[in-house]
């Protein structure tokens, strides 16, 4: 009599249970969390890095310029007796005819008789200097014949302005704002927006003119004369703040015409716009993004300043 085996040899069905599904599923999603954290860690400081990259390319763009203008700084102290005797001409001129003394007074003397040098406060650095120009042009007078007399557009004698865009500002500052507002390429590459002008600076700003280009009665140098040629340099930077070292101290403002020299060395701090405080690239990597950068140019022109006690 035989025996049927088949279902003494029955092997029950292989798989996983539920309690080892659930733990391989556990694993593989801390695994991918630890990937992924791994990831994002890198994106933001490799982020954080373009960003102090770019910020550290316009400083030294900044510091370029800047040295440029303050090392053409020219300055020579006015002479008591030269001043006296221009004061008293002009009194002289007044008294006479009423006529202008700038009709009867040469460049050299213009040069004495207006600021040279710095002139600076705590946000706006103006200064004096002499550096080459491009070719210059000419304007032909009194018709064309060839013996007509050439009258020189451009001069070497520049007065650079460096300050902050700011609607909110000074005369210069809000002037050269409200231009950069307007100014539809300006919109159109998104460096300024609209609806944040308000919100404080828009950025730095640069005017450059040629001192020759006026007179006495009206100098070139005027705020509405400044804004008219400012350049938008920097909307990244929204803080800008100037000092001036005179051999001892630092000054928050200078003057070279009262001061009779022009400072040692000038410190520039300029500050970038911080990010706003959703951003999450700047509470993760806030330590590794510079938000001001600092530096000091030294006039080659400066001469030792004489104390009250040295006279």
């Amino acid at each position: 009599m035989k025996h049927s085996t088949h279902g003494a040899c029955r092997k029950s069905p292989s798989g996983f249970t539920l309690i080892e599904v659930l733990v391989a599923v556990a694993m593989a999603l801390l695994l991918m969390t630890a990937v992924y954290s791994a990831i994002d860690m890198h994106w933001r400081y490799k982020s954080a890095g373009q960003m102090e990259l770019q910020r550290g390319q316009v400083a030294r763009a900044v510091y370029a310029q800047l040295s440029i203008d303050i090392r053409s700084v020219q300055f020579a102290a006015p002479d008591p007796e030269e001043a006296a005797e221009l004061e008293d001409d002009e009194a002289a001129t007044d008294e006479e005819d009423g006529e202008d003394l700038a009709a009867d007074i040469d460049a050299d003397d213009l040069l004495q008789t207006q600021s040279l040098g710095v002139f600076g406060t705590s946000t706006r650095l103006t200064l004096h200097v002499n550096k080459p120009v491009p070719p210059r042009s000419f304007n032909r007078v009194g018709g064309d014949d060839e013996e007509s007399d050439l009258v020189l557009m451009e001069s070497e004698q520049r007065s650079v302005t460096w300050f902050l865009a700011d609607l909110g500002g000074g005369d210069l500052e809000g002037q050269a704002a409200a231009r950069f507002v307007d100014d539809p390429a300006m919109i159109a590459a998104g460096l300024v927006d609209n609806d944040s002008a308000l919100d404080g600076p828009l950025g730095l700003a640069r005017s450059e003119v040629d001192r020759l280009a006026g007179d006495i009665d009206a100098p070139a140098e005027t705020d509405s004369a400044l804004a008219d040629v400012a350049e938008f340099l920097a909307p990244e930077i929204d803080s800008l703040v100037f000092r001036y070292f005179d051999g001892v101290d630092w000054q928050d403002e200078w003057d070279s015409e009262a001061l009779g020299a022009v400072p040692t060395a000038i410190e520039i701090t300029i500050g970038f716009v911080p990010p706003s405080p959703d951003d999450i690239l700047q509470a993760t990597a806030s330590d590794a993004i510079p938000t001001s950068y600092r530096f000091v140019v030294a006039l080659p022109v400066a001469e030792a300043m004489l104390s009250e006690e040295d006279l």
